[in-house]
């Protein structure tokens, strides 16, 4: 189905049109989905998955075929839902180790405290490492851009992304590592 008439299906009649999307574009979101939240659970994937369709018909106002097609914007919804529903994660700290599931030690103080601590190095040795660079990484290892994207974006070669990545991972362990935290 074209994009326009698949386009038009969902704003006219959302069920059918959504339904269809669906049928056509649901690996794909899965794939980015899974990507982001990691492939353990599959409820989080499936909600995340629901989400994103809804999103596509929220948004179908802003897809415009004159910029690109559709399944690049539902790549990049898909991309921002899943982002967005992991950091709702992360805020609730749903995201509790099993280990400490298992055997209940309850809420660590000194382990929370090394993990904000933690945190705060790791980014202030993020922003140590300076432009581009700093960019790069927050765009690959944060965004979960793909080196391609990021290329594009800064209107690079991919080999010199791929370069950077890699200096950059050495650099910021041998910083990191330097001021205490362990790798």
């Amino acid at each position: 189905m074209k994009d326009d008439k698949l386009v038009k299906l969902i704003k006219n009649r959302p069920d059918e049109g959504l339904n269809k999307a669906i049928d056509i574009y649901v690996p794909l979101v899965k794939t980015i989905v899974a990507r982001i939240l990691g492939f353990e659970n599959r409820r989080d994937i499936e909600e995340c998955i629901s989400d994103v369709f809804v999103e596509l018909w929220k948004s179908i106002d802003n897809f415009d075929n004159k910029k690109g097609i559709l399944k690049n914007y539902l790549i990049s919804v898909s991309r921002n839902v899943a982002i967005n529903y992991y950091r709702r994660k992360l805020d609730k700290h749903e995201l509790i180790s099993i280990d400490e599931n298992e055997i209940d030690l309850g809420f660590n103080l000194d382990n929370n405290l090394f993990d904000n601590l933690n945190k705060e190095i790791i980014q202030n040795t993020l922003n140590e490492l300076g432009e581009p660079d700093r960019q790069i990484f927050i765009r690959r290892y944060y965004l979960y851009e793909s080196v391609k994207e990021i290329a594009n974006e800064l209107k690079v070669n991919t080999k010199l992304v791929e370069n950077k990545l890699f200096r950059g991972k050495a650099k910021l362990k041998e910083i990191l590592v330097s001021k205490g935290i362990n790798i």
